[in-house]
């Protein structure tokens, strides 16, 4: 047992060592490149995410974008956030206007209390601004944890112009939905939500043009995949 223990012990630091502190704090960075463990902090929430090789984290406070890519685009062709001001603070989504089949996605963080909809207890009664704010984050986390698991609400709309899968891990919990038209292969649309505790990370990609984002199965697997790795600190 002794010596197993040694032999393991190389892996277990070299894991240790290739991990990248992402944030925009002294000594963190604002982009990792993969194959990589990456530990993010989006203050206040702190997660960590595994990133296969050819695929990229950039963090822009307050938003992170995760992009699979041979080289991480420049401004002019990346993903970024979109946001414009309500009456309830801002409505905002990620969008991408080229290479429309690029597998990639959004984050935002958020905390529990500014939903309705992800469990069963009802929110307690607040302002008019945090009930739309609610309404807005319900919207993009159409889905609530349920006796039976995790379904998805009237929000998310037609069943038949989306795939959806819970997402349940040792240090996270949530769902992935895709969306597609019917009998149609390539995803438009993508949106997840995955809690722990207070915490609430809200994913999502969209097409920032009049022509839809056109990911293919083997790309919405890749999404999946990433956003699977992701446990909560």
């Amino acid at each position: 047992m002794l010596i197993s223990a040694l032999v393991l012990m190389p892996a277990v630091q070299a894991v240790a060592a290739n991990t990248v502190v992402v944030g925009n704090s002294t000594g963190q960075r604002p982009v990792a490149q993969g194959a990589t463990k990456a530990s993010v902090d989006m203050t206040p929430c702190r997660f960590s995410m595994t990133l296969a090789q050819d695929q990229w984290l950039q963090f822009n406070a307050p938003d992170l974008i995760f992009i699979a890519s041979l080289q991480l685009p420049d401004s002019t062709s990346a993903p970024h956030l979109w946001q414009a001001p309500t009456s309830s603070g801002y409505e905002w989504n990620f969008e991408k206007s080229g290479n429309l089949t690029q597998p990639w996605f959004g984050i935002m963080c958020e905390s529990v209390g500014s939903f309705s909809s992800l469990t069963t207890q009802p929110p307690a009664d607040d302002t008019i601004e945090l009930q739309l704010l609610r309404e807005a984050n319900d919207r993009k986390c159409p889905a609530s944890l349920t006796e039976n698991g995790w379904r998805p609400t009237p929000l998310a709309g037609d069943p038949q112009t989306y795939a959806f899968e819970s997402l349940e891990g040792a240090k996270s919990s949530g769902f992935i939905i895709g969306y597609h038209t019917p009998h149609q292969p390539q995803f438009s649309r993508i949106a997840f939500c995955l809690t722990q505790g207070e915490q609430v990370l809200i994913g999502a990609a969209e097409s920032g043009s009049a022509t839809p984002l056109a990911i293919s199965a083997a790309g919405f697997e890749q999404i999946k995949t990433a956003v699977r790795s992701i446990a909560f600190e």
